[in-house]
C-alpha cells in the first residue's frame, strides 16, 4: 500500500538530488561577453540583449547591460545571433556567431543620440485591448476597467466576460459547471464561501488580469469541470524603487473605505516587493426565501448586514543566482473580522384561504466572525540555453475561521400576541492546513518540446460545530446537535505533454495527466450523544487526457481545436453528514456518499485580429446540486446529491471595435444550450433544457479635458440551474470617469456600479409538492471615488519599455 505521508519527502529528495547533481550546467562553460557604448563613447546601461538561436530565431537568453555597459552570457556550443534594443527601439543585430569556445566581442557601438522617452511606444494597460486571446487563454485586462477600480477581486470576477458568480459564490464559465479559481497559477484549496472571503480581501487594483482557460492542457490541475479562472496579480518590473497608493470611498447604503499600497525595489539581481490593502465598511443584503408545501405558505424576508473588515498583505523577493537560475519567496496574509446581523421574518399562511396562521420573528446576531489565511511559497526557476527549464514550487498555508451566531426565534399569533420563543447559540470553527509541492521540467526533443512534472498536495481540515441552548441564564451545550468533522485529502499527480510544430502553420500538443485521490472523512459526535461515529474513506485514480491542434492560415486567422477531461471533487463540508440549523424551519446537511463529477469538453476557437469566435461542447457525468427536501412538520432539509448528467453546447463571440479615435468598444456575446438529464429516487427521471445567453459590452470614450469615460453593461437571460430551478434574467450598468493629474503621476476616478439596481438573483423551483421562490439583492449599486498616486523614480527604464522594441521575440521566451 502507498504511504501517502511519505510522498512529499520522496519528491523533495528527488528534486534536491536532481539539482545538486549539477542540473542544467551541462555545456554552459562558454562565455559570450562584450561592452555597449554610444556615439560619445559612454557606457550604455540598461539595454536589452537577446541571444537568439540562429537556426529558428528563438530567443534562448535575455540580459540587461550593466552600469559600465558590460554584458555576458553563459551558453552552450552552437550558432547564435545577438540583437540589442534600447529605450524600446531596435539598435543592433550582428551576423551569425558560431560558438565553440568563449568569445569577447569587445566594444559594440550603438546609436542612442536620437532616442528619448518621447519616442518610446509603451503599450500600457490603458492602451491594451480589454479582451485578448493567447492560445487557449482569454485574458480580461482588469486595469483597463475604470469601474473595476476601488472594488474587490470578487467584484472584478463578476465583471469578467463569460464568468458567472452564483449566489453561493461558486464560479462557472460560459454557463457550464464549476470552474477552478487560481491566484497566480496556484490553487487556493478553499471552498466557495472561504474563497469568497479571500477574494473580498484582495483589491481589484492589485489585479493585472483575469485569465479564462476553458480547456486547460495537462500541466494544469484537473480540478474544475468548467475550466480555470486564474487571477494574475500585479508585479512591477521597474528598476529602482517605486510604488503606488490608492485611496477610495464608496457609498451604497453606508460609507465604505478602501486603501491599496504597492511597493517595489529592483536593483541588480535582487527584486523585493510588498503590498497592503484593506476594505472597511458594512455591506447590506436583502433576500427572500418563500416556499409552499403541504397546504401552507411560508413567506420569508431577510435583511442581512455584514460588518466584517478585510485586510490583505504580501511580501516577497526574487534573487537571480546567475543568468539561468532564480529563487524566490512570497508571503501572503489575508484577514477578515467583524460582526453581522440578520433579521428574518416569516409569515405562515394557509394555502387555500390565504389566512395568516402564525408569524416567526427571528434575529441572528454574529458577535464574532473571523477568518485568517497565511500562505508561504518558495520557488526555484531554471531557464537554460538549450531550451531546458525547471520550475519548483513549495507551498504551505493555514486557514482559520470562526463564527458565533446567537439566534432568537419568537412566534406570534395572527393578532400579534406572543406565543413562544427559543434561543440558541451556534459556535463554528474551521482550521485548514494546506501543503503542496510541485515540479515542472521541460526539454527539447527533435522539433518539439516535452513537458513533464509531478505534484503532491495535502489538505487537512477540521470543522467543529457546537450548538448551545441559550434560553436560560447560562448556555448549555446540546450534545445531540454538536460534532466535529475531520477531513483529509491527499492528491498525487504526474503528467507528460509533448508539443511540436509540423510547419509554421500547423502545431499540436498531446498530454496525459494522472491524479490519485486519497481522502478520509471522520464525523465525531460529542461524548454522550446518541449519534454514531461516521467515517468514509475513498481512494481513486483518474486519467485525464488533453489534446490540441492549431492551424494558422495566411492572413485569415488561427484555428484551435482542443479536448480535455476534468473533475470536480466534493467540497469537504458537503461530505459532513451532520444537520446544521439555518433557522427553526430549515436545515442544511452534507452527504458522505457524494461522488465526484467528471466532464469531457471539445472546443473549437477561431481568432482573427480583434475577433474571436469559440464553440464548445461539454458532457458532465454525476453532476451534483443542492436539493431541498421536505421533512416531518414542513421542516426543509437542504442536501447535496448527484442528480444525473448535463450537456452544454456553447458559442461565444468577442469583438474589439475602434468606432472612432475617441470611442472604443469591447463586445462579448455568449449563447448556450443547457440540458439536465435527472434521475433520482425522490423525483424520478426527466429532462430539462433551455437556451440562455449573456451580452457584455464595455465602451471607452476619450472626452475633452483629458477625461476618459467608461460605460459598461451586462445582460443575462433566463437560465436553468440544478435539479429544477428557473433563474430569471438580470442586468447591470456601470458608469465611470477618470482623469490623470500631476503630470500623470496621479489618477482620479469616479464610478457608479449597477446604476439601475437591476442585478438581482430571482429563482423559482418546483419539486413535487414543494414550491420555492428566492430573491437576492446585494448592495450592488454604489458610487465610488478613488485617488491613485504613483511615486518613485519615473525616469528609470522598465523592462517592459526596453522589451517593446523586440516584443515578438520576447514573447517566445
Amino acid at each position: 500500500m502507498i504511504n501517502y505521508k511519505s510522498i512529499p519527502t520522496y519528491l523533495f529528495i528527488f528534486l534536491l538530488t536532481f539539482c545538486l547533481k549539477g542540473y542544467g550546467q551541462g555545456n554552459t562553460g562558454i562565455i559570450l561577453k562584450g561592452k555597449l557604448k554610444n556615439e560619445n563613447n559612454e557606457p550604455v546601461e540598461g539595454a536589452t540583449l537577446l541571444l537568439k538561436d540562429a537556426e529558428n530565431g528563438q530567443v534562448v537568453k535575455q540580459e540587461l547591460s550593466e552600469a559600465d555597459g558590460t554584458f555576458s552570457f553563459a551558453v552552450s556550443a552552437g550558432s547564435y545571433v545577438l540583437a540589442v534594443s534600447y529605450l524600446g527601439a531596435f539598435v543592433y543585430q550582428n551576423d551569425q556567431l558560431q560558438l565553440s569556445a568563449s568569445v569577447d566581442l569587445g566594444e559594440l557601438k550603438i546609436k542612442t543620440a536620437n532616442l528619448n522617452l518621447k519616442e518610446i511606444v509603451i503599450q500600457s494597460s490603458r492602451n491594451q485591448p480589454l479582451i485578448k486571446v493567447e492560445g487557449r487563454k482569454m485574458i480580461y485586462n482588469v486595469q483597463r476597467s475604470i469601474t473595476a477600480q476601488g472594488s474587490t477581486a470578487l467584484e472584478a470576477l463578476k465583471k469578467t466576460p463569460g464568468v458567472m458568480v452564483k449566489q453561493d459564490n461558486s464560479v462557472s464559465i460560459n454557463g457550464a459547471s464549476t470552474a477552478l479559481v487560481m491566484i497566480n497559477g496556484r490553487q487556493t484549496y478553499l471552498q466557495a464561501e472561504e474563497l469568497a472571503q479571500l477574494l473580498k480581501s484582495i483589491s481589484a487594483s492589485d489585479l493585472k488580469s483575469i485569465e479564462i482557460i476553458k480547456n486547460p492542457s495537462a500541466e494544469y490541475d484537473a480540478a474544475g469541470t468548467g475550466g480555470i479562472v486564474n487571477l494574475v496579480l500585479q508585479k512591477s518590473t521597474t528598476e529602482g524603487f517605486n510604488g503606488s497608493i490608492n485611496n477610495g470611498l464608496a457609498y451604497g447604503k453606508t460609507i465604505k473605505q478602501n486603501t491599496n499600497l504597492n511597493l517595489n525595489f529592483r536593483q541588480g539581481k535582487l527584486n523585493m516587493f510588498g503590498s497592503y490593502n484593506h476594505s472597511f465598511g458594512h455591506y447590506a443584503m436583502d433576500y427572500d426565501n418563500d416556499r409552499t408545501t403541504n397546504g401552507k405558505v411560508y413567506l420569508n424576508a431577510n435583511h442581512d448586514v455584514d460588518k466584517k473588515h478585510h485586510i490583505a498583505s504580501t511580501l516577497g523577493a526574487d534573487y537571480a543566482i546567475d543568468t539561468t537560475k532564480t529563487i524566490g519567496v512570497v508571503l501572503n496574509g489575508n484577514f477578515s473580522a467583524g460582526g453581522g446581523l440578520i433579521t428574518p421574518v416569516t409569515g405562515i399562511y394557509d394555502q387555500l384561504t390565504g389566512r395568516l396562521l402564525q408569524t416567526l420573528r427571528s434575529q441572528s446576531s454574529y458577535p464574532e466572525q473571523m477568518t485568517q489565511r497565511y500562505n508561504t511559497n518558495l520557488n526555484y526557476r531554471y531557464k537554460g540555453t538549450d531550451h531546458t527549464t525547471l520550475d519548483i514550487d513549495a507551498d504551505y498555508g493555514i486557514f482559520d475561521a470562526s463564527t458565533s451566531n446567537l439566534s432568537t426565534n419568537a412566534y406570534y399569533n395572527p393578532s400579534g400576541e406572543f406565543q413562544s420563543a427559543n434561543k440558541f447559540l451556534v459556535a463554528n470553527s474551521r482550521n485548514i492546513k494546506l501543503y503542496a509541492l510541485k515540479a515542472d521540467y521541460s526539454f527539447k526533443i527533435g522539433k518539439g518540446k516535452m513537458l513533464t512534472g509531478a505534484k503532491f498536495s495535502s489538505v487537512n481540515a477540521k470543522n467543529v460545530f457546537d450548538q448551545y441552548d441559550a434560553n436560560g441564564s447560562e448556555k448549555v451545550i446540546d450534545i445531540s446537535l454538536s460534532n466535529s468533522f475531520n477531513y483529509k485529502e491527499q492528491i498525487s499527480a504526474a503528467y507528460v505533454k509533448y508539443e511540436t510544430s509540423f510547419s509554421e502553420d500547423l502545431a499540436m500538443d498531446l498530454g496525459l495527466r494522472l491524479e490519485n485521490t486519497h481522502s478520509t472523512g471522520d464525523l465525531q459526535p460529542r461524548d454522550g450523544s446518541i449519534q454514531s461515529t461516521n467515517s468514509v474513506v475513498r481512494n481513486y485514480l483518474n486519467i485525464f487526457p488533453t489534446a490540441s491542434i492549431t492551424y494558422k492560415t495566411k492572413g485569415s486567422g488561427t484555428y484551435n481545436l482542443s479536448f480535455a477531461r476534468r473533475i470536480d471533487r466534493p467540497a469537504y463540508n458537503n461530505l459532513n453528514p451532520f444537520s446544521y440549523p439555518v433557522d427553526e424551519l430549515s436545515y442544511w446537511k452534507g452527504n458522505p456518499f457524494l461522488r465526484p463529477q467528471y466532464a469531457n469538453t471539445l472546443a473549437l476557437q477561431y481568432s482573427y485580429k480583434k475577433t474571436t469566435i469559440s464553440a464548445s461542447y461539454t458532457h458532465t457525468n454525476d453532476i451534483s446540486n443542492e436539493i431541498t427536501e421536505v421533512l416531518t412538520g414542513n421542516v426543509i432539509n437542504m442536501i447535496p446529491r448527484n442528480i444525473g448528467f448535463q450537456n452544454n453546447l456553447n458559442m461565444t463571440v468577442t469583438q474589439e471595435l475602434n468606432l472612432a479615435k475617441w470611442w472604443n468598444v469591447s463586445f462579448t456575446a455568449m449563447g448556450y444550450l443547457l440540458e439536465n438529464k435527472v434521475g433520482t429516487i425522490e423525483y424520478g427521471n426527466y429532462s430539462r433544457q433551455r437556451f440562455a445567453g449573456t451580452i457584455n459590452v464595455q465602451q471607452n470614450f476619450n472626452l475633452p479635458g483629458e477625461i476618459t469615460a467608461e460605460f459598461a453593461g451586462v445582460v443575462n437571460s433566463k437560465n436553468i440551474s440544478g435539479l429544477n430551478t428557473d433563474v430569471k434574467g438580470n442586468s447591470q450598468v456601470d458608469l465611470g470617469f477618470q482623469r490623470n493629474l500631476m503630470n500623470k503621476k496621479a489618477t482620479l476616478r469616479l464610478a457608479v456600479s449597477d446604476l439601475f439596481r437591476a442585478n438581482k438573483i430571482i429563482t423559482d423551483t418546483q419539486l413535487n409538492n414543494l414550491l420555492l421562490h428566492t430573491t437576492y439583492a446585494g448592495e450592488t449599486r454604489q458610487i465610488r471615488l478613488n485617488f491613485t498616486y504613483r511615486f518613485g523614480n519615473n525616469k528609470v527604464k522598465t523592462k517592459d519599455a526596453r522589451e517593446s522594441g523586440l516584443q515578438n521575440e520576447s514573447q517566445r521566451l
